[in-house]
């Protein structure tokens, strides 16, 4: 037929064509005639193709031959599934407008919706209703739900490219089942996705339709990409790309999509346009678009952007799905966007139409890594290859939380129900009789349903309802404010991802280093119940990039393994190297350094040629860096496991790119010890691995986070309780071999750890070398440490740069300290600040030097009382006297020093957290012997055991008060 829209109920025809839709597009050509024969779909295309009407048109077809058969409407008929709330209202009018030009009303549903519009639907429900996936969830536990639910025939899944690799798609599997046995029909299951892989695209079946028969509808021959690569020096790096964005904003006279890896780039990045912009006088308007903004401001940027008056938007991946923007000629990419995925889905979002060809720059930094990485997914964007995603199978906390919603369904069931609805499901389907049934024992342990074993029931406990509504799978973004240690003032926010992922990079300190407001710092202590941490800047430099926020998305195994095989090539024939870097988009100058690097650092490996299956090491300076290309979550498999096997011999910390790990310790890390364990490592079997690798998981810091997580969607933790970390690890302790400690391991495997790529590696792994480069690092691992996701250099090196502005930074926070300066001789006492304190060092009553400097904090004030009730001849006792003794021994230190006119330095010790007298008495020492800058650095080593160990000393305090 040469007109499918032919096929469609005479109603929708005549009103889709006055909407305008006069033939179909390439997917609803293909689509409909499917949908048509109740086949549950598939449909997959790129952004902008006509996904959404390629279902929907025809189910509201079915549906009116329903209507005109009679079929009376009972309830919702039609159920439109989307990730985002922000694209849920988009759809949501889309939706509308065609639905009510044929007589049918849609009701959109999610966290926002008034209580009013909620009861208006249970009163008479529309038969379209468009919600997220939570929002279903929970409305299919509610009093009215066979009214409401009996009737439904289809579901729209859309977007599931943005579910099958989470929690969320893994509970919504089982969530269609539910809906299932609710609805006395057969549900015809259609998901809409941007392109898939091809394993991507049977995990998506799982999920929406697992175990039927499912029809695959493609096609993407409406799309083509044209990528360009463009590199800025890293000379003034920050200047360099601001402008050349601006240049290609200048280019087209269209709209401008600025596409950043994290929020806090895409604000600096807005304003840095912004300001270039006026300096040049071009009156564009820029603006800027992210999750943490509100709902109004992001509706107001979108409403300016698709009218045009906004010529640059800089967003992150809130702008990626198919929000109604308008038209945009060009996208840009700012820096390497890690996966051919997002950068497919971000330069989808140009072009004019169905047609026309996407067009994208990627405007990355000159290190050697993100150039090729940048290469190899321009050219992977254009030939669709995409990365593989994976449904998250079997997991505990998925299964707990449904079994709650089952039991409120029922209130009270059998365990056989529940294991057939698991059965049917993509992501439960694996659970075994004795998981379920441990599940099952764990929920009636924390009250949430009561289990019967021997009758094998389940039934509502005290905190079945409230757990149920409170938990979802949606991943907590929660923040710590970050503190500078030396001046009390906050800088800015981290996530808890972002923290999450630092710690399992080291093992005993906690510290840990980042970039925040173009500084570099280092965490010190962090408070995870206040979600705070303090730092100390290490650097005042603007950085490449402000790498702390959340996780950066993970680089593949296969995009690593193309980067290193294109460095290997490099290496043996720099010929063959520059045709290979010119298909890959990368400029000629550009595409020199790549061989000129790869060239110089062959002259210090010798014979040992990179490969992806060679270990090659190199030592330098006290480190040792591997170079090995298993991608982001393979490298970090792979540390951990050497630095399990290393421990015997040398504690390691290690930072890790996609394509190389770098191992350090204070005392360092000699080459051979880590080439023994990875000869170790190479001659074990999987399942060893498995086991050290677990070890090392659960052992780290990042265990307790996730664990808490993990515990709260399990009901363990109140979802909105923020927990000390000491008590995590005792709570733990307790669970130890329990299903939380399981499924915590498991997600932090699933998400962070690439096993397959770890085994793939060590089972192919030829050879082992050591290259010693001395102190002089080879120009690749020059590159290595200068990259920005690593953007930590030889840490004494680091610290000596930063360590004046550091002092200067110390001296002005302290001279605004408030002290109280008493007098031993007349008693009196005088509260100033420690600047005032320095320039009049004397008693201004009588002269003298005899002064105890107090902080003017409660223990300072009790110092003062308990001297002052002494000095009036009352009797003193215990702590009193202690007090007494320390005010005194703070006078004999300002006396002897203030004398040699270093009284300005008592005060600064003794007004710095963590420092008593004895501890200032050899500061001063320092100071004497040494030198001023000894003297602070001492001091900000006394800040650091502070800040470090302060809450330690608050946790014992209070179990010593409590016992």
């Amino acid at each position: 037929m040469a007109n499918v829209f032919d096929l469609l109920n005479p109603s929708l025809r005549k009103a889709i064509e006055r909407l305008g839709y006069t033939s179909p597009l390439p997917i609803q050509a293909k689509a409909i005639p499917v949908v048509l024969t109740g086949s549950h779909t598939l449909i997959t295309a790129p952004t902008g193709s006509g996904k959404t009407e390629a279902a929907l048109f025809p189910v509201l077809s079915m549906l009116l031959d329903k209507l005109d058969n009679g079929v009376k409407l009972k309830g919702a008929r039609v159920v439109y599934i989307t990730p985002l709330r922000a694209l849920n209202r988009d759809v949501a009018l889309r939706i509308a407008r065609i639905a009510e030009a044929v007589g049918l009303s849609v009701f959109l549903r999610h966290g926002d919706t008034v209580q009013s519009d909620r009861r208006r639907f249970i009163a008479k429900p529309s038969p379209i209703v468009v919600t997220t996936p939570e929002s279903l969830n929970l409305m299919l536990t509610t009093a009215h739900r066979e009214r409401i639910w009996g009737n439904v025939e289809w579901v729209i899944v859309d977007e599931v490219h943005e579910l099958i690799d989470s929690k969320r798609g893994a509970e919504l599997s089982v969530v269609l089942e539910r809906l299932q046995r609710i609805s006395k029909r057969r549900i015809q299951r259609i998901g809409l996705s941007a392109t898939l892989s091809r394993r991507s695209v049977s995990e998506a079946a799982d999920m929406l339709a697992f175990d039927r028969r499912l029809s695959i509808v493609e096609d993407y021959s409406t799309k083509k990409y044209e990528i360009k690569v463009a590199i800025v020096d890293g000379d003034r790096y920050w200047e360099r790309a601001v402008a050349k964005i601006a240049d290609l904003a200048s280019s087209v006279d269209g709209s401008v999509l600025v596409f950043t890896n994290t929020r806090g780039t895409a604000e600096k990045l807005a304003s840095s346009l912004a300001g270039y912009l006026k300096k040049k006088g071009i009156g564009y308007r820029v603006e800027v678009h992210h999750g943490s903004l509100s709902r109004s401001i992001r509706e107001e940027v979108e409403r300016g952007f698709r009218k045009g008056e906004v010529k640059i938007l800089v967003s992150t991946s809130s702008m990626e799905l198919g929000i109604d923007i308008g038209l945009v000629d060009l996208v840009v990419q700012f820096m390497s966007p890690r996966q051919v995925i997002a950068m497919t889905q971000r330069a989808g979002r140009a072009g004019h139409s169905l047609f026309e060809v996407s067009r994208g720059v990627i405007v990355t930094s000159s290190n050697i890594f993100e150039i090729l990485e940048s290469g190899v997914i321009a050219v992977r964007t254009e030939k669709g290859h995409l990365e593989d995603l994976s449904l998250p199978r079997n997991s505990y906390d998925v299964a707990s939380h449904q079994i709650a919603a089952l039991t409120i369904e029922e209130r009270s069931l059998a365990v056989d129900l529940i294991r057939g609805v698991f059965r049917g499901s993509g992501s439960l389907n694996g659970l075994s009789d004795d998981e379920i049934d441990s599940i099952l024992v764990h929920l009636d342990n924390v009250n949430i349903t009561r289990y019967n074993p021997e009758g094998g029931s389940v039934r509502l406990g005290r905190r079945t309802l409230s757990y149920f509504y409170r938990v979802s799978m949606i991943p907590d973004e929660l923040s710590f404010h970050v503190y500078d240690m030396v001046t009390g003032s906050r800088v800015g926010d981290v996530s808890e991802k972002f923290v999450e992922s630092q710690l399992l990079k080291q093992r005993d300190t906690g510290r840990f280093r980042f970039v925040l407001g173009g500084r570099i710092w280092e965490a010190v202590s962090i408070d995870y119940e206040k979600g705070k941490i303090e730092a100390v800047p290490l650097v005042s430099e603007d950085a490449l990039i402000p790498s702390w926020e959340g996780e950066i998305i993970p680089v593949s195994y296969r995009i690593a393994r193309e980067v290193c095989s294109i460095l290997s090539l490099c290496q043996h024939d720099p010929e063959d190297c520059r045709r290979m870097l010119a298909y890959r988009k990368i400029p000629v100058e550009w595409a020199e350094k790549v061989v000129k690097v790869l060239r110089e650092s062959a002259r210090s490996f010798g014979e040992h040629l990179l490969h992806p299956y060679n270990g090659i090491l190199e030592s330098t300076g006290g480190i040792t860096i591997l170079y090995s290309c298993l991608g982001s979550n393979g490298n970090l498999a792979l540390a951990l496991l050497l630095s399990k096997l290393l421990e015997s011999h040398v504690r390691v910390e290690f930072d890790y790119i996609p394509y190389a790990i770098v191992f350090r310790s204070p005392v360092g890390v000699p080459c051979h010890l880590v080439e023994n364990a990875l000869l170790k490592a190479r001659e074990m079997d999987d399942a060893e691995r498995l086991v050290l690798l677990q070890d090392a998981v659960r052992r780290s810091r990042t265990y307790l986070i996730r664990f808490i997580r993990v515990a709260k969607r399990m009901g363990v933790v109140d979802p909105d309780k923020r927990l000390p970390l000491d008590f995590a690890r005792r709570l733990s302790d307790n669970l130890r071999g329990s299903v939380v400690e399981v499924e915590t391991i498991r997600e932090i495997m699933q998400e962070k750890a690439d096993v397959r790529a770890l085994n793939d590696y060590l089972d192919n792994l030829r050879e082992v070398r050591c290259v010693d480069t001395g102190g002089e690092p080879s120009p690749l691992a020059r590159e290595v440490l200068d990259n920005p996701y690593i953007k930590r250099d030889v840490a004494v090196k680091v610290s000596r740069l930063a360590m004046d502005k550091i002092i200067e930074s110390i001296k002005k926070s302290l001279s605004r300290r408030s002290v109280i300066m008493l007098c031993l001789s007349c008693g009196r006492a005088r509260r100033i600040t420690a600047s005032e304190a320095w320039r009049k060092p004397r008693c201004p009553y009588c002269g003298s030097l005899a002064i105890a400097p107090l902080p003017a904090t409660e223990y300072g004030e009790r110092m003062l009382q308990a001297y002052e009730k002494m000095r009036s001849g009352s009797k003193i006792r215990g702590e009193e006297r202690k007090l007494v003794k320390e005010v005194r021994e703070r006078a004999s230190l300002y006396l002897n020093y203030a004398g040699q006119g270093l009284g300005r330095y008592v005060v600064e010790a003794l007004m710095t957290y963590g420092v008593g007298p004895a501890r200032a008495k050899r500061l001063l020492s320092d100071l004497v012997n040494k030198g001023e800058r000894f003297f602070y650095e001492d001091l900000l080593r006394a800040m650091e055991e502070y800040a470090a160990n302060r809450q330690y000393w608050s946790t014992r305090r209070r179990i010593e008060r409590s016992g």
